[in-house]
C-alpha cells in the first residue's frame, strides 16, 4: 500500500501533468514531496518503475533535471489496491483506503460494483478435473472467540458447530437428542450415571482418531471455573475413559437433561494431544476439531473454512466457505445482480429489499434490559424497577424501530404465536411508582453493543419522558464480556436467543458471563441454582415446563429485567441457491447449502 500512497502523493503534487506525457522534475523536489531523503526517493522511484507505475529518466550530473512520466490510472490504482486488501481478508482496510481517496469521482461506486461480483458462489476446476465450489459470505459482526468453552455469541457458536463435533446433537425440529460422535448412550434410573459409546474411526482435522481420552480431556477442561460454560459440567463428579470408545460420567445430583447438555457447543470434543492450541487459544494457532469443516485461515477480517472430507457424517456440499467480516459498508451494493450471494440479516446493517429473492424468517429471541442487582443504587428499589418495566411502549418500539423488532415481549420465553399486545405499558402507573422512590435524576449506565445502538438511544428517549436518565455506552462485542463492565453497568441491553429452547434458557441462568446471571446478586444466584436444579430432576416434560414457568415467574416478580420485543432473523438467497434455511440459532448451516444453477 505504501507504494500506491506514494504514487498518489506524486500525482497530487503534479496534478497538472497528464498520464503518458513526460515532464521535468528534480530529485530534491521529489524527495520533498515523498517526505524522505534524495537517496530514499531514488529507491522509491525504482520500485515504482519496476511496478509499471512510472517511467523515470534521471538527469546526468548535478543540477540537471530528470524526466518523469505517470503511467498508472489513479482510479484504477485505488481499485486494485482495495482489491488486494479484500483478497487478504481486510475488507475494512479496503473501505478505509477507498474513502481516503474520496477526491476521485465514482471510485467508491466502482469498488462496490467489483465487491458485488466478488461475493457469492464460484467454481474452479482443479488439475485433476474435479470442481471446487466456493461461497463468499459477508457477515456484519466480529468473531470474538472460537474456543468452545468460552464462546457466548450466536455467530461464534454457529462457527464452532461447523468446526467441531459433540457427543450428541439436539434436533430442534423434533425436540430429540440424536447421535453425534456417540452412536448410543444410556443413563441409570436416577439420571446420575451416564455412559456414551463412541463411533470408531472418527478423526480430527489433523488425522488423529477421536477417542474416549479426548472426551474426558475436553470435559475436564470445560469444568474449570474460569470458563464461561463450566456450568455444563458443574455436577460432574468423575469421568472415566472405560475403553477407547466408552466414556462413563458420574454426576453429583440427578440431571435428566444431561444428554441435552452434551449437545451444547461448549462440550465440543478437542484433541487432548493438541492442548490449548487445539482450541485456537494459543496465538497464531488454528482450532482443530472433528466437524464438517476445518479452518484454513483466520484473521480479524476473514475466516476461511474448507470441507473436511473425512467427517464422520454427511460431507458438506460446498467445498470452501470464505466469511468476510464487515460493518455496514455505506455504499450502494447491488447484490440482487449476483445470484451467488447469501445475505444473513441479524440487525447490524441496513436492511436490503430484494424483491425477486427467497426469504426465510425466524423469530429468534427477546430483546431485554437486564438490571444490575449486585450494584448499590436506585436499582435496588423494587418500585424503580417496576417503573422501568411500565414505561416502555413496546408496540411503539416495534413500529418505530422496525426490523428486527417484531412483536412485544413480556417474559423470558418464546411465544409460538406472538401477538402485537403490550398489556404492561402504563406511563401513568410508571410515574406513580417513581414517586415512591428517592430518585434525583442521576444517570444510569446502559451498556450495549453496536447491533442494539438504535434501540439503546430509543430507550434513552422513551425513559426521558418520565424523568429517568440513561447514559448510553456502545461497546465492542469483546469489551462487553469483561467482568469489570458487568460491575460498572446499571443496565445491559441485549437479545436473549430463545429459539434454541430450554438449554439456551438454562445457559442464561447458569453461565457466569451471561447478561442475566452476571447481573444477579449472590443470594439471587443461589436461588436460581436451586430452581434450575429442581427442573433438571423432573423426568416428565410437563413437570419441567411447570418448573420453568415457576422460574420465569420468580424472575419477573423480582424485577430482574425489562422484556422488550421479540426479534427475528432473516436470510435472503437467490432462487438458484438450495438448502438455505435458518437454524434455531438464526444462522444458515453451511454444510447444507448447494447451488443448482440458473438454467
Amino acid at each position: 500500500m505504501k507504494l500506491a500512497e506514494d504514487y498518489l502523493r506524486l500525482r497530487c503534487a503534479y496534478s497538472g501533468e497528464k498520464e503518458g506525457e513526460p515532464f521535468r522534475v528534480t530529485i530534491d523536489g521529489l524527495a520533498e514531496t515523498l517526505y524522505c531523503t534524495p537517496r530514499n526517493a531514488r529507491l522509491i522511484l525504482r520500485k515504482m518503475t519496476d511496478a509499471g507505475l512510472i517511467r523515470y529518466v534521471a538527469g546526468q550530473g548535478r543540477g540537471h533535471q530528470s524526466e518523469l512520466t505517470f503511467l498508472a490510472d489513479k482510479q484504477g490504482l485505488v481499485i486494485r489496491e482495495a482489491q488486494r486488501y479484500v483478497k487478504q481478508g481486510d475488507l475494512q482496510g479496503a473501505l478505509l483506503w477507498v474513502k481516503e481517496q474520496a477526491s476521485e469521482p465514482d471510485v467508491m461506486q466502482r469498488f462496490m460494483d467489483w465487491l458485488t461480483g466478488y461475493f457469492g458462489y464460484r467454481t474452479e476446476t482443479t488439475g485433476e478435473g474435479s470442481i471446487v465450489e466456493t461461497l463468499r459470505l459477508p457477515i456484519y459482526r466480529p468473531i470474538v472467540t472460537l474456543d468452545p468453552a468460552d464462546a457466548m455469541y450466536a455467530f461464534d457458536t454457529h462457527l464452532i458447530r461447523q468446526i467441531h463435533a459433540t457427543l450428541v446433537q439436539l434436533e430442534m425440529e423434533i425436540g430429540k437428542v440424536i447421535p453425534g460422535i456417540a452412536h448410543h448412550w444410556e443413563s441409570s434410573s436416577d439420571a446420575c450415571l451416564w455412559t456414551f459409546y463412541l463411533r470408531k474411526g472418527v478423526t480430527f482435522h489433523d488425522g488423529k482418531e477421536l477417542t474416549a481420552d479426548d472426551v474426558k480431556y475436553s470435559l475436564l477442561r470445560l469444568q474449570q471455573e474460569s470458563n464461561n460454560h463450566s456450568w455444563l459440567c458443574r455436577d460432574i463428579a468423575e469421568i472415566y475413559a472405560e475403553s477407547r470408545y466408552t466414556v462413563r460420567i458420574e454426576l453429583r445430583q440427578p440431571n435428566v437433561l444431561f444428554a441435552v447438555f452434551m449437545s451444547h457447543t461448549g462440550t465440543a470434543v478437542l484433541s487432548h494431544g493438541s492442548g490449548e492450541s487445539g482450541a485456537g487459544t494459543v496465538p497464531s494457532s488454528l482450532p482443530v476439531g472433528a466437524g464438517p469443516y476445518r479452518i484454513a485461515k483466520l484473521t480479524s477480517g476473514m475466516c476461511v473454512l474448507e470441507v473436511f472430507p473425512n467427517y464422520y457424517a454427511a460431507r458438506g456440499l460446498i467445498d470452501r466457505i470464505e466469511v468476510m467480516i464487515i460493518t455496514d459498508i455505506g455504499g450502494v451494493w447491488t447484490v440482487e445482480n449476483n445470484p451467488g450471494v447469501l445475505v444473513v440479516e441479524t440487525g447490524e446493517a441496513r436492511r436490503q429489499e430484494l424483491k425477486t429473492w427467497q426469504r426465510s424468517r425466524l423469530v429468534t429471541g427477546c430483546s431485554m434490559l437486564t438490571m444490575n442487582l449486585a450494584k448499590p443504587g436506585v436499582l435496588q428499589n423494587g418500585s424503580f424497577r417496576r417503573a422501568l418495566a411500565l414505561a416502555v411502549d413496546r408496540n411503539r418500539m416495534v413500529r418505530e424501530l422496525g426490523y428486527p423488532h417484531a412483536f412485544p415481549c413480556l417474559g423470558f420465553h418464546l411465544d409460538p404465536q406472538p401477538v402485537a399486545t403490550d398489556s404492561l405499558y402504563d406511563l401513568e402507573e410508571a410515574s406513580k411508582e417513581l414517586k415512591r422512590v428517592e430518585y434525583g435524576g442521576e444517570g444510569l449506565k446502559l451498556y450495549a453493543y453496536r447491533r442494539h445502538e438504535q434501540a439503546a438511544y430509543w430507550l434513552q428517549q422513551q425513559y426521558g419522558q418520565v424523568g429517568i436518565r440513561l447514559d448510553v455506552h456502545i461497546l465492542p462485542w469483546e469489551e462487553l464480556m469483561k467482568e469489570e463492565r458487568f460491575r460498572e453497568a446499571d443496565l445491559i441491553l441485549f437479545e436473549a436467543l430463545l429459539s434454541e429452547g430450554l438449554l439456551r434458557q438454562i445457559e442464561y441462568l447458569l453461565s457466569r458471563k451471561s447478561f442475566i446471571r452476571s447481573m444477579l446478586n449472590p443470594g439471587m444466584q443461589v436461588e436460581v441454582d436451586r430452581l434450575v436444579g429442581r427442573l433438571l430432576q423432573e423426568a416428565e416434560p410437563e413437570a419441567r415446563d411447570e418448573a420453568l414457568q415457576r422460574l420465569e415467574t420468580w424472575l419477573i416478580e423480582h424485577g430482574t429485567a425489562v422484556y422488550l420485543t421479540y426479534n427475528e432473523a432473516r436470510v435472503l438467497s437467490h432462487p438458484a441457491q438450495q438448502g438455505v434455511r435458518l437454524n434455531a440459532a438464526g444462522w444458515v448451516d453451511f454444510k447444507d447449502i448447494w447451488f443448482k444453477g440458473e438454467g
